[in-house]
């Protein structure tokens, strides 16, 4: 009997392939979701966990503000449950790579933590070599691109004792590494260049020479035996941080102490130094001032010599000058009398020459009368001889002739007297000219004597010139000397003051910088504050969320449609079971036949679900995420429980309706069984009671109308069964839409501002203040100060940031306060705090209640909430500066918002590069940045998303398929008879898939409804405590979903076509008697 109900089976199965098949691909689709999206979680922690233990990741990490020594180390390494200990320095440097300038964190390299692993090229075997990021050759190009390139490093930093920081500074690479430190994309941040580290390197650990190191990482005891973020995990590592908290404070003071006695101590060596060496330079300028005071007096003194002999020369010049001047004015004085004598003698010659004149004028005169005296004397003397020779009386002639010559007489001595005085004037004036000529030899003579005795007197004097101007000129040069060493002097002094000056300074200072050593902060980090690990858990934590609630939607159109397979399987079988029954076999026998069939069909498919479940999601999964995070290697286990659990429990779905469906038919009684059902009772629809309408209908519509309302089970299995896969569909791109949607509502609608500065103190705020007014491109910015502290309750505490602007009156410049439920802009005032909405969600708060916070120092606030805003990323508390001071402690500015122009990113990292180089600058993040690592963290639900997708739209399309064939099952007698009616393969087909295409349509409708709802309990399940999802969804995505589905039914109408033209009407239409 057994052997028979087996063969039976296999008969029924080969009969029923279409439905068998169509059973399997639902259990497939059912296990291999379940099992590859549940197992995609525990895979992706196991891969994660792996490298984590493989690479001896950190299970702490202890950052400290002023480094670590091997003290530290050594304290830490006596904690109970510590492992290992190991100290690590890095050091960000600016370098090129592909001329382009980059920001690169050296790390040196440690063989027992943290360990890089190769996956191209080889490992460093000296000083000069380096392994190279891989998230370099993830932008494109391969290792072999990089593998032999230099990297040259451009940090000129050094350490205290003035030695450079790089003790190499040209690497060649020869291999790419991936770390487990990093895992993300996202290096950090930086205080040089832009702000944010581009990439690393590692390198031997002489190359960096500090003397802290820069982390210290641990592990602990059984660490590695358990699985990360586990309880189990937690549960042996928070001990340990707690323990490691406790010795914090003690560690902090005592670096605190000892970097202040060191530059302390560094300090008083220098004063000292500085102290000996101003002594030593006054008196090495007290020397040379003695020397110039020395040099000026024999210059004074020489100068008062030359003086002396000069004043001495001059005075005897004078006395000279005055002999000379007496001198010439004695020449002078008989030059004037010769000139007066020779004007005389002129004057006399001119005389002369009248009184010749008048002489001669007298003497021709004189000649004239004597001649004609001669004359008459001749003529008388001649007239006497004739008297005489006549014997006249001569008398009278001898009278007249002793007349004329008694007036000869007197004529002639007339004129010898004329000529006489005449001669003698002449004779005076020679005399005179003789005179005036010895004069004038005398006063040549004199003058020579003058000039000779001046030559003789200039040439003595000049002489004695010379000898002073000689003396003037040492005198000088010596002066020039003197004033050059006076300028030595001064130079040297002024140099020796600017020295000390400066070193002066330098010791003040360092006695600022000693004043300036911050209290020494201790940051504690276990492996899951790591923003990479942070991050992936987050997903796997989505994923794992994803995983729970996904799979039941499946199972439940499993349900449906399995139950109407087999329900329909077990009507067409009315007859066999009631044979059956009659043959005798039990209840049990004939129901295990359809289970067994349920159990096959769940087996087969469920097995081959799961074997490419368990394989193919989690690797298609990991492919996603890989894009993000860099881990080597992935590990898919076969997880057998998973898919064990899946095929129960679609054996249980399944099963359980084939049973129920059985014991339904069986309650019968086998005469009745082994007649065919009877019809039911037709009944008017409730169109045809609105005759206006009904008599529009032809005779398709009509019968169309009447079908859907004839096969009530059938129309609402198809219904439900496309509403459930286009919700599924819909809740698909929701996710996607409200995934998507978050870095633009937080970085453009919420956070405003594009960079924000991170001081280490107010010390270069000025200065930024200066630049940030002074540089176009930057349109505003806002001072805040922000407090990181945690928001706590009696179950949850968290991590939080307060935001205190600097005034009232431009805090919205920079970010906008949006009630959460009014979407009203809300204002901040002085009455209590504004908190976002996830935060007080968390922490179950509403208007009006209070909050505990807890800043860094574990002091706890209580604030009253006056309002609630949005937010999407992070936790954040909004108060007033006076709040602040009020409640909490004086303001201080760390942080400043900066808006700038729409630039370019190289304008962009100018600024950055900039700020960077003000004094008490940390750090400048831009936003965009920041922006573009919250999506990247985001896309992996994104990439998630994809594969419900995809998986809602094969199984929309099962479902179609399925339901279809149940449909022409159920019909095939009345399809046949429309065949034989005469109607065409094409009437056929509309006269189905008009109920196909309403069913569709209503089911979309449907889906589109019930996706909206399942959209918002999934984004609620889902969502992680750091983020607050949006639960939007686009009008594209209820296009998509509807039109995927639509899609689908007009495919699987086409396949049905073929299905119906293949219907045998004979045979259809046999008698089922």
């Amino acid at each position: 009997m057994k052997k028979s109900l087996v063969k039976n089976n296999l008969k029924t199965i080969k009969r029923t392939k279409r439905r068998f098949i169509s059973i399997l691909i639902m259990a497939f689709l059912g296990v291999g979701f379940y099992a590859g999206l549940v197992a995609s979680s525990p895979d992706m922690l196991d891969s994660l966990d792996r490298y984590a233990d493989t690479s001896n990741l950190y299970d702490i990490n202890i950052i400290s503000t002023l480094g670590l020594t091997d003290d530290d180390i050594n304290e830490i390494k006596k904690i109970d449950g510590i492992e290992s200990v190991y100290g690590i320095q890095t050091k960000d440097s600016l370098t090129k790579v592909e001329d382009k300038e980059s920001i690169c964190k050296v790390i040196e390299y440690n063989e027992n933590i943290n360990i890089p692993v190769v996956v191209a090229g080889r490992n460093i075997e000296n000083e000069n070599e380096c392994l190279l990021d891989s998230a370099i050759i993830r932008t494109g190009k391969g290792a072999e691109n990089y593998i032999g390139k230099k990297i040259v490093l451009e940090n000129e930093d050094k350490d205290s004792d003035n030695n450079p920081i790089f003790t190499v500074k040209e690497f060649e690479v020869v291999g790419i590494a991936e770390t487990p430190i990093y895992i993300s994309g996202e290096r950090g941040n930086t205080s040089i260049g832009n702000g944010t580290v581009s990439f690393y390197i590692f390198t031997q650990d002489n190359v960096i020479n500090m003397d802290y190191y820069t982390g210290v990482y641990a592990t602990v005891k059984g660490a590695k035996n358990v699985v990360t973020n586990s309880d189990e995990y937690l549960e042996l590592v928070n001990p340990v941080v707690d323990k490691i908290e406790n010795i914090k404070q003690t560690r902090e003071e005592n670096r605190y102490n000892e970097l202040v006695n060191k530059a302390t101590s560094k300090l008083n060596e220098a004063q000292k130094e500085f102290d000996d060496k101003k002594q030593e330079v006054d008196k090495q300028l007290e020397d040379a001032e003695n020397k110039i005071k020395k040099a000026e007096n024999e210059i004074s003194a020489s100068e008062k010599e030359l003086k002396n002999a000069e004043n001495e020369i001059q005075n005897q010049e004078q006395e000279a000058n005055k002999k000379f001047e007496d001198y010439a004015n004695q020449i002078k004085t008989g030059e004037e009398e010769l000139y007066k004598q020779e004007d005389n003698l002129k004057i006399e010659k001119e005389n002369l020459k009248g009184k010749k004149l008048e002489a001669n004028s007298a003497i021709n005169q004189i000649n004239i009368q004597i001649a004609n005296l001669e004359n008459t004397l001749h003529a008388l003397e001649l007239q006497k001889l004739e008297l005489e020779r006549q014997g006249l009386d001569t008398t009278e002639v001898q009278e007249q002739i002793n007349t004329i010559q008694a007036t000869l007489n007197e004529l002639k001595t007339r004129k010898s007297t004329i000529e006489a005085e005449l001669e003698k004037y002449e004779n005076q004036i020679i005399l005179w000219e003789e005179q005036l000529e010895k004069t004038k030899e005398e006063l040549k003579n004199k003058k020579i004597e003058l000039e000779s005795a001046k030559t003789k007197s200039a040439s003595e004097f000049k002489k004695a010139r010379n000898k002073i101007n000689s003396g003037k000129i040492e005198l000088e040069e010596g002066k020039a000397k003197l004033e050059e060493s006076k300028e030595e002097y001064e130079k040297g002094k002024k140099e020796a003051q600017e020295k000390l000056d400066e070193a002066q300074e330098k010791l003040n200072d360092a006695k600022e910088e000693i004043k300036k050593i911050e209290k020494c902060k201790w940051y504690i980090q276990d492996r899951l504050d790591n923003t990479g690990y942070t991050n992936i858990f987050d997903a796997i934590k989505t994923m794992s969320n994803i995983s729970k609630m996904f799979p039941i939607i499946f199972y439940l159109v499993s349900i449906l449609i399995s139950l109407t397979s087999m329900t329909r399987m077990i009507e067409e079988e009315r007859v066999e079971i009631g044979t059956l029954k009659a043959l005798g076999y039990t209840n049990m026998q004939i129901i295990s036949k359809y289970i067994i069939y349920s159990i096959l069909a769940c087996i087969i498919g469920g097995i081959l679900g799961m074997t490419v479940g368990l394989y193919l999601i989690p690797s298609i999964v990991w492919a996603l995420y890989d894009m993000i995070y860099n881990i080597p290697k992935f590990y898919c286990t076969y997880r057998l429980s998973i898919g064990l659990i899946g095929i129960i429990i679609s054996f249980i779905c399944i099963g359980g309706a084939t049973i129920i469906v059985a014991k339904k038919e069986l309650r019968e009684m086998p005469a009745v069984l082994m007649r065919p059902k009877s019809p039911k009772k037709g009944k008017r629809i409730l169109l045809e009671k609105i005759p206006f309408i009904w008599r529009k209908f032809n005779f398709s519509q009509k019968v169309t109308a009447r079908n859907i309302f004839r096969y009530k089970k059938r129309a609402i299995m198809t219904i439900i069964g496309i509403a459930g896969c286009t919700g599924l569909m819909l809740t698909g791109f929701g996710i996607k839409d409200s995934v998507l949607d978050i870095p633009i509502a937080q970085f453009e609608g919420i956070f405003k501002y594009d960079s924000a500065i991170s001081l280490l103190n107010t010390n270069g705020l000025p200065d930024i203040e200066k630049y940030v007014v002074n540089d176009d491109n930057i349109e505003e910015y806002v001072e805040i100060c922000a407090t990181a502290g945690k928001l706590s309750n009696e179950k949850i505490n968290f991590n939080v940031t307060v935001l205190v602007p600097e005034s009232l009156e431009n805090y919205d410049k920079v970010y906008n306060l949006i009630n959460y439920q009014s979407n009203e802009n809300i204002k901040l005032n002085n009455n209590g705090i504004i908190i976002t909405d996830k935060a007080a969600d968390m922490l179950g708060v509403t208007y009006g209640d209070y909050i505990t916070f807890i800043d860094g120092d574990d002091i706890r606030y209580q604030f009253k909430v006056e309002n609630i805003t949005k937010n999407h990323v992070g936790h954040y508390v909004y108060m007033s500066k006076e709040f602040y001071e009020e409640n909490m402690k004086p303001y201080k500015t760390n942080m400043i918002y900066l808006n700038t122009k729409d630039i370019s990113e190289a304008e962009q990292n100018k600024i950055s590069e900039d700020i960077l180089n003000i004094e008490g600058v940390a750090s400048v993040t831009v936003i965009s940045t920041f922006m573009k690592t919250v999506s990247d963290m985001l896309n992996t639900m994104n990439y998630v998303v994809v594969i419900l997708i995809v998986a809602s739209a094969l199984l929309a399309f099962v479902v179609l398929y399925n339901l279809a064939n149940i449909n022409i099952a159920e019909r095939q007698r009345e399809i046949a008879t429309l065949k034989v009616l005469g109607f065409h393969d094409k009437e056929v087909d509309n006269y189905i898939n008009k109920e196909n295409i309403i069913f569709t349509v209503i089911g979309v409708i449907l889906g589109l409804i019930f996706g909206t709802f399942l959209t918002t309990g999934i984004i609620d399940s889902i969502e992680i405590d750091s983020l607050r999802l949006m639960k939007n969804i686009t009008v594209l995505s209820y296009i998509y979903s509807a039109t995927i589905t639509i899609t689908f039914s007009f495919i699987v109408n086409c396949i049905i076509h073929f299905v119906l033209k293949k219907i045998d009407m004979i045979e259809s239409l046999k008698s089922v008697e």
